[in-house]
């Protein structure tokens, strides 16, 4: 009988869900909407919809799902179960995420924070399958991170590690949402790419970007990189400074955990080389001189996918160990040995003979 986790990543506009079975196959996935005005239990009401969707669309039986993960941001208690906040999602305050959904679904469930979920994706089905340590940055609103070593995510002793978007790469610069200044994710990120060339074009600096934001009412990290493929000074400067400072964080990364491979993910590792191609020349010229690089960079493979994914193989880590069989392949199992049994003591008698 196939056994299959269900995988669903929480975020501030979609819920996604998708089956991951005990080869690390994953299925096609779905999203409906998050009811941002539903509170906790329109929220709940909300995921059990699409996980009972899921298990009727593939014609499960309850028996066939070991268990649920999912991916969520934070900050949260993953031993508890428990989200402490979601800034995004109203209500959201010291909700047992984990148990709810259990209790509501009857089925073991799990939950990671999405960075993390999303950088364990990677590794088990993407970028980072078949290596040994590995780092995963997500750039998008904000820039969240996971880290694997020797296969299993890094949480820390407050479960709170592993948030290299808040490491300080530019003492007393640009102020971050977190309330520190200089963090990776302020100079990062796709928000502040966009707002960055907003900023610096109200200061006087001109660029074909104006007309762009004056057309749609916004700038997007999109049309930064378009702008500055199409010769623009002042996108060309902001792509490169993101891309420099993304470097430094790297370079970091690389003298406290030596990782096979940093994988570059998120909204913002849609622009392929055009960001990969200045992060790894910025990185191999701060890289220290000792020896060559050999951490390799590499844009993700799973996109929008790894979340949802990760989250089905976080159920699949704390699950599968204890799968138990069903009383038929049980049987199945015990008369494979009786017979294996048989032809050994045959096997046997006629070496006797």
């Amino acid at each position: 009988m196939a056994r299959y986790c269900i995988g669903i990543d929480l975020g501030g506009t979609f819920i996604k869900f998708g089956l991951l079975d005990r080869d690390f196959q994953p299925s096609p996935t779905f999203q409906l909407p998050t009811p941002l005005d539903w509170g906790v239990d329109g929220l709940i009401q909300q995921m059990v919809a699409g996980a009972h969707r899921l298990i009727d669309a593939n014609n499960l039986k309850a028996d066939e799902v070991v268990g649920i993960g999912i991916g969520t941001p934070g900050p949260l208690s993953i031993t508890e179960g428990v989200i402490k906040s979601l800034p995004n999602i109203p209500g959201m305050e010291n909700v047992p995420l984990r148990d709810l959904i259990a209790e509501n679904m009857g089925i073991q469930t799990a939950i990671e924070n999405d960075a993390n979920a999303a950088a364990f994706g990677e590794y088990i089905c993407g970028a980072g399958r078949n290596e040994g340590d590995m780092v995963m940055l997500t750039l998008g609103t904000g820039v969240g991170s996971g880290i694997i070593q020797d296969g299993r995510i890094l949480h820390g002793a407050n479960e709170i590690g592993a948030e290299i978007g808040h490491m300080i790469i530019h003492p007393g610069g640009e102020e971050c949402n977190c309330g520190q200044k200089g963090c990776l994710e302020a100079y990062c990120s796709a928000t502040y790419i966009s707002e960055r060339c907003k900023r610096l074009m109200a200061q006087g600096r001109p660029s074909s970007l104006g007309k762009v934001l004056e057309a749609k009412g916004k700038l997007s990290s999109r049309d930064v990189n378009n702008a500055r493929k199409a010769g623009d000074a002042l996108a060309a400067e902001v792509w490169e400074q993101a891309a420099y400072y993304l470097a430094i964080g790297c370079v970091n990364i690389c003298r406290i955990l030596d990782p096979d491979r940093i994988i570059i993910g998120g909204g913002l590792a849609s622009a392929g080389n055009d960001l990969l191609e200045p992060i790894v020349r910025h990185f191999r010229t701060l890289h220290w001189k000792l020896t060559e690089p050999q951490t390799e960079i590499m844009i993700g493979y799973l996109a929008g996918d790894a979340g949802v994914i990760g989250a089905a193989g976080v159920a699949w880590t704390a699950f599968g160990q204890t799968e138990q069989e069903s009383p038929a392949e049980e049987q199945a199992e015990e008369d494979q040995q009786a017979q294996q049994g048989n032809q050994d003591q045959q096997e046997a008698w006629w070496e006797k003979k």
